[in-house]
């Protein structure tokens, strides 16, 4: 395993009170608030189910539904 960075990956450490350690940059910034957006989201669901795809699985079926919905909705 490689110990080197890279250098077009970010580079910087969130605290637990979400502040950023390292390069604060716009896109770190981004990047930090969509891993707060996720762990708030996912805040309620197990870790086990989260490494199990339950994200994926419920996505999968949304795409499914939301059209039958949307049709029907159209038709009444």
């Amino acid at each position: 395993m490689s110990t080197k960075p890279t250098s077009n990956l970010p580079q910087f450490i969130v605290t637990a009170e979400g502040d950023i350690l390292g390069e604060d940059t716009p896109e770190n910034q981004e990047i930090v608030r969509r891993i707060h957006a996720c762990v708030e989201a996912c805040e309620q669901i197990p870790t086990e189910d989260l490494e199990n795809g339950i994200i994926q699985d419920i996505c999968n079926i949304m795409g499914q539904v939301v059209p039958i919905l949307e049709q029907q909705k159209k038709a009444s």
